[in-house]
């Protein structure tokens, strides 16, 4: 199964950059350049690791975050960000912050990591099975014994 990595960043040179090396990571990478492209990213796709530019996040608002934390996704969070600068009340919706130039040179290795630690089997199965349970309007009820 694939990794597919969801990049917010309305600055196209930047994203651009910033899928050809995380490319190398041997994941899908899927770009959005504005907050509503990536709210109907998360809706239909599943998506293992979001990661969003801080000067995004200055631009259109905190409410992306929330967006994804009230989904429920289990996707980590990863905030690229100046100066260690986190744009204010988006905090408590990040995972990891990590410096812009630190991601040029590291952002594979965390992408790795993070594969490997954050994106269990049954966790990546059990979402998929809850969001085809809401889409065919079953309930679906689990038993635990």
């Amino acid at each position: 199964m694939t990794t597919r990595v969801l990049l917010v960043d309305d600055n196209a040179r930047r994203s651009a950059d910033r899928q050809g090396f995380l490319a190398a990571a041997g994941v899908e990478i899927i770009a959005a350049s504005d907050a509503h492209q990536a709210v109907e990213v998360i809706k239909s796709l599943h998506i293992d690791i979001i990661c969003i530019d801080s000067e995004f996040v200055a631009h259109h608002g905190p409410w992306l975050g929330a967006f994804i934390k009230r989904q429920g996704s289990w996707a980590p969070v990863v905030l690229i960000v100046d100066d260690d600068r986190i744009p204010a009340h988006f905090e408590k919706h990040v995972d990891i912050v990590i410096d812009r130039a630190d991601f040029a040179i590291t952002g594979r290795g965390l992408i790795r990591e993070l594969m490997r630690g954050h994106i269990p089997f049954f966790k990546t199965w059990f979402e998929d099975w809850m969001n085809r349970a809401a889409r065919s309007g079953r309930s679906q009820s689990i038993r635990t014994y």
